[in-house]
């Protein structure tokens, strides 16, 4: 192909070097009022009294609100409802706060410094309630309840299962087993949240125009519709420039309800933006699970069988269902043939910030547990990691390949296509894996300890339910593309511009994509779980062809010629045995809209070169990838350094392998931060502990090391362009590869590395353990 696979450099990048990006601080609305928000000191507690007056008559304050100013404020409506979840969703202002930093009170003010000046004069009266926050507190029969009105902290409770993994466990030879404690982590975006809205009252309806940092836009004109009462076609929600997102903004959250209701209250723009202690106290957090789980094995490693029991601790409200949860329990088996398998998981409310999805989704929990578990069964057993990992691996021919669970959707899952050996054979070349083992023998003589992790994983993309683009030929020939996503970093622009110049034939420069405006087509879904290019590219794609279709009919009845003839090059429809017989796009469009008013349209086609495409798959695409990490771990200060760092991913057919690159590389330095150094702590009675960043420790440029990456193509048959996603595919095995390369360097003292993420003073503290054990005082 001539564009599509190219890699091509960013076309956005130059604008935002340069520093001329649109971000929703950087919008000038005259007469833009800004807010802040009073949030909770407690994690659970009843709201007595509040005294807004002296926050009032600060000079330069238009309004505040607190409990019952909004009298019936409805709660959040359910997403991805569950039969077995019992949902709890958020209430604007309520009464009654369910986790430290939930928002109490909202100013608007003239600007910021005067709203937070404002803030602190508000008096609250709080009654404090019984608050659970950890896991194994929320589990027990006479736990305090996160929510008062519920009779348990249990949120959903469900099981997975394929074959009678009891039975098979029971009969297996070898049985191993290892303990999971997984942290909970911010997604930390450049740019926090951020919403500016503004009412429009001079028309026979109001009209709301909001500004949203959001993954979803289409997505919060409905619920806002719902909410305000107004109809969609009175909203517009535009998401302009977006500093990261990482599932932080797919979220519908109070505040974005707050700011735009108050902006209508107030009659004048209202703008809000996020801190960073705000991000860190109210917006969603991901990954905390704790998991038993245990594999039985052949003597020669075959899996016969794989039991998991799953705590998930789910915050105080359920802002997206269970997906987390859902998504871990379904991928656990991952690329591995899993004959009889069974996950019990319970997951629990507790008085913290909700959680949601965040890049992986509960994929890296699902990575690390039979990554591990192989680990330990290929000691056990005396066979090389990888060599387990090979006997085990579904093969190329077995695909489609049926797993026998269900998906998030409730539909069976079912693996799309894909070549796992490779991707492992690939990682182990490019690696050195081989030499790096003589390596590690060498220098274990000189007392280093060095440590060699391997993890193979998968990653469910493409979902649905479907994502639309218009693709439209101008009056000048060039190419735009309208579609509904949304960006915040991943490359839209260039790649779906590739999309469409691959089908015109037309350089990439000349096509412009445009996107995050619910303005520009009616439908939309929004840019989370690795779907857009899978999804939107497919729809370019099919737009594309069906417009193609349309220019040749138009030029066919211009050029006396047949539509067969004809072909598209250079911004030019001509007949290919007579390449002089043409005519341009550009006229074509202008031919498109009719010559002039008045006129019989002469043409046998709809009027206007445009086409709309929706497109809904009919399953998820599966990648896959196999990471090698080599790690050095010093016994002394239990310091861990990476030294070597592998990623072989399929990513099926990559539309563009530079940004595809980036997406990977971008995922393994947040793997890494995961795996190593990144958690918010809480206490016992639900109090932050890690509130800023000097508390919450973010991997520099220092600590993420070089990275080999390579790919295979494994193009999927669910979708014409055989693509599959790739946003978040590098964090997934990252965890499962850095924790099982900490313990192989450890070896030595046979200790279990249970803990995401993996830090010294955890280390320290089993090796201490291991000495007492032994009754040796030398490590």
């Amino acid at each position: 192909m001539k564009y599509i696979g190219k890699a091509l450099k960013r076309k956005i990048d130059p604008r935002l070097i340069r520093g001329n990006g649109r971000y929703i601080a950087d919008l000038s609305i005259p007469g833009t009022l800004s807010a802040a928000f009073l949030r909770s000191p407690h994690a659970h507690a009843r709201i007595r009294d509040i005294d807004l007056e002296q926050a009032r008559k600060l000079p330069g304050v238009i309004a505040v609100f607190g409990p019952g100013e909004g009298k019936d404020f409805p709660e959040l409506p359910v997403l991805f409802p569950h039969p077995n979840l019992v949902p709890v969703t958020q209430r604007p202002l309520d009464s009654v706060v369910h986790h430290v930093g939930e928002p109490v009170a909202m100013v608007i003010a003239m600007n910021r410094y005067i709203a937070e000046d404002a803030i602190e004069l508000i008096k609250v009266k709080y009654e404090p309630l019984p608050a659970v926050a950890h896991l194994d507190d929320a589990n027990q029969t006479d736990a305090p309840l996160a929510h008062q009105h519920l009779k348990s902290n249990v949120a959903a409770h469900f099981q997975q299962s394929v074959g009678d993994a009891k039975a098979a466990m029971e009969d297996a030879p070898v049985v191993v087993k290892h303990r999971f404690k997984i942290g909970r982590v911010s997604c930390l975006p450049i740019e926090t949240r951020g919403l500016l809205a503004k009412w429009d009252f001079k028309g026979p309806d109001p009209e709301l125009e909001v500004y949203a940092a959001t993954q979803s836009q289409h997505e919060m004109r409905s619920i806002l519709s719902k909410l305000l009462g107004v109809s969609e076609n009175h909203i517009r929600v535009i998401a302009p420039d977006v500093g990261g997102a990482f599932g932080a903004k797919a979220i519908f959250y109070v505040e974005d309800f707050l700011v735009a209701w108050a902006a209508r209250m107030v009659k004048a723009p209202v703008r809000w933006i996020e801190d960073r202690m705000e991000h860190m106290m109210s917006c969603i957090h991901e990954r905390e699970q704790y998991h038993e789980a245990s594999l039985g094995v052949t003597e020669d490693g075959k899996i016969i069988a794989v039991i998991d029991t799953m705590l998930a601790n789910n915050g105080a409200y359920v802002p997206w269902g269970i997906i987390v949860p859902i998504m871990t329990s379904t991928l656990i088996p991952g690329p591995y043939k899993v004959p009889n398998y069974f996950c019990d998981a319970k997951v629990l409310y507790t008085n913290t910030v909700p959680m949601a999805p965040f890049r992986g989704a509960g994929r890296p929990q699902a990575a690390l547990i039979l990554n591990r578990l192989l680990d330990q069964a290929a000691e056990k057993l005396n066979i090389d990691p990888v060599e387990i990992r090979r006997r085990n691996l579904i093969q190329a021919d077995e695909f489609p390949y049926k797993t026998g669970l269900r998906s998030r959707d409730g539909s069976p899952q079912i693996y799309d296509s894909g070549n796992y050996q490779k991707v492992l054979n690939e990682a182990i070349e490019l690696s050195d894996y081989y030499e790096w083992r003589k390596k590690q023998k060498e220098y274990r003589k000189d007392g280093r300890y060095i440590g060699i992790g391997v993890a193979t994983a998968i990653e469910n993309t493409g979902f649905g339910s479907f994502e639309g683009a218009t693709v439209r030929i101008e009056v000048t020939g060039e190419i735009s593309v309208l579609t509904s996503a949304a960006t915040q970093g991943q490359g839209h622009e260039t790649t779906f511009a590739q999309v469409a110049a691959e089908v015109f034939d037309l350089p990439v420069e000349k096509v412009t994509v445009r996107e995050g405006d619910t303005s520009l087509i009616t439908y939309g879904t929004g840019t989370f779980a690795s779907r857009i290019g899978v999804l939107v590219g497919t729809a370019v794609y099919n737009a594309s062809n069906t417009l193609k279709k349309k220019a040749l009919k138009i030029a066919a009845e211009k050029l006396e010629a047949k539509a067969d003839e004809l072909n598209v090059k250079a911004g030019y429809v001509y007949k290919e045995d007579e390449p002089a017989l043409r005519i341009s796009l550009g006229e074509l469009a202008h031919e498109a809209r009719g010559l002039f008013p008045g006129t019989t349209f002469p043409y046998s086609v709809a009027p206007g070169l445009e086409a709309t495409d929706y497109f809904a798959p009919k399953a998820a695409s599966i990648t896959g990838m196999t990471d090698i990490a080599v790690v050095e771990v010093d016994p002394d200060s239990c310091a861990i350094q990476i030294l070597d760092y592998t990623s072989i991913h399929d990513n099926g057919k990559l539309l563009n392998p530079l940004v595809v690159k980036g997406q990977v590389q971008g995922g393994i330095s947040n793997g890494i931060g995961n795996a190593l150094y990144e958690e918010i702590v809480y206490d016992r009675q639900g109090q932050l502990l890690t509130s800023t960043l000097m508390d919450y420790l973010v991997p520099s440029s220092c600590e993420v090391p070089e990275m080999k990456i390579g790919h295979v193509e494994t193009p999927s048959p669910l979708n014409p362009l055989g693509a599959k996603g790739a946003g978040e595919s590098g964090t997934i095995p990252v965890p499962a590869v850095i924790q099982s390369a900490v313990e192989d360097a450890l070896s030595t003292w046979n200790i279990k590395v249970e803990n995401i993420p993996v830090k010294p003073a955890q280390l320290k503290e089993l090796l201490r353990q291991a000495k007492e054990h032994t009754g040796s005082g030398v490590l």
